[in-house]
């Protein structure tokens, strides 16, 4: 299994952002992640790829309503071409809250939108120079020239999912399933994959050739408490200022509705210490990865052989200072180098 970080919020600059990439390379992980949320998915990857050399880069997730597929693909281009061919692209729907509240952009048919939508951008990345690309769905449509010859034959492109009919469209035309946070090997394991794979094999591809990548939220510190304290918080961040349906649906799914009713009920009037009392030590141990070094170390392995790449979330976005930020980053970056 390979290990990544990933940014997702905006407690970091750019700058820092660069930094840390540099020396996540240098300490042997083997990719850097940029949420599409609190900061563009492509302009910071663009600084990261211009400062490293090896490491496999990439947005995670980005908007399927917010870019259309010919600014994607004109925008992954450049980025491979800068990166020296390391990206690999995550795409998806968002949530309802994202699309409408935030864009004023309606939630229309996502299933369908994101099969035409992965299976559009892959034929926009992959038309030679000299030919028109032509192609017409029933959400989608597109006819374009490129100007611009990729520097690869194919960009890797990974959708993310969870639900079952999305999960199935991740099989059956994208390149990979991208999984989030809040998630047990169990639960992937016996769940997901499985819906993953049976897609994959009934659409006539071998599943052996496509990856499964995953976004828990990691929370390293030799004082034990603090470490799974700034986890507790984490979860209840997903709360405010109202709840999450991915993470709200992923808990309640996995046997924890009462810490989920807790969040939901506390969370959004601001009474955060009411809502940890009911994130269990159960609860923690399995959705997310909390402690010292060593009992991280334990807990993610039980992801081997379950997905490909596991992508650790810093938990301390959320009011957390910046050099504690900072720390926290750096032993990510030390538990996945070991």
């Amino acid at each position: 299994m390979r290990y990544g970080l990933i940014f997702s919020g905006g407690g970091t600059s750019i700058q820092q952002m660069v930094d840390l990439s540099v020396e996540a390379e240098q300490a042997g992980l083997d990719s850097i992640y940029l949420t599409e949320a609190w900061r563009s998915g492509f302009v910071g990857l663009a600084a990261i790829a211009a400062a490293t050399q090896t490491v496999e880069i990439g947005p995670y997730i980005l908007n399927a309503y917010a870019r259309s597929v010919w600014i994607t693909a004109m925008s992954a281009v450049d980025l491979d071409e800068l990166s020296g061919g390391r990206l690999v692209l995550g795409v998806g729907s968002g949530n309802k809250h994202i699309n409408e509240d935030w864009q004023g952009i309606p939630q229309e048919r996502p299933v369908r939108k994101m099969t035409e939508y992965i299976t559009l951008l892959k034929q926009a990345l992959t038309t030679p120079l000299g030919e028109t690309l032509e192609w017409e769905g029933q959400m989608h449509r597109m006819t374009w020239p490129p100007a611009v010859a990729p520097v690869r034959s194919a960009i890797p492109v990974y959708l993310a999912a969870l639900y079952p009919q999305m999960t199935a469209v991740a099989g059956r035309v994208a390149d990979g399933l991208a999984l989030g946070a809040l998630l047990s090997a169990n639960y992937v394991r016996d769940e997901l994959k499985p819906r993953f794979v049976e897609a994959a094999t009934g659409a006539g591809r071998d599943p052996d050739q496509l990856g499964v990548y995953l976004a828990p939220f990691v929370s390293v510190d030799e004082n034990r408490e603090a470490a799974r304290q700034a986890a507790r918080k984490a979860i209840c961040h997903l709360y405010s200022p109202l709840p999450h349906p991915y993470y709200d649906h992923v808990l309640r799914e996995q046997g924890f509705a009462k810490a989920a009713d807790a969040c939901a009920k506390h969370v959004p009037e601001g009474r955060i210490e009411h809502a940890t009392e009911a994130i269990t030590d159960e609860v923690l141990d399995t959705v997310t990865i909390a402690g010292t070094l060593a009992e991280c170390r334990a807990a993610l392995s039980r992801f081997e052989g379950i997905v490909d790449q596991t992508l650790m979330v810093n938990v301390g976005y959320g009011g957390a200072s910046e050099d504690d930020l900072l720390r926290a980053f750096r032993a990510l970056i030390e538990l996945g180098s070991t």
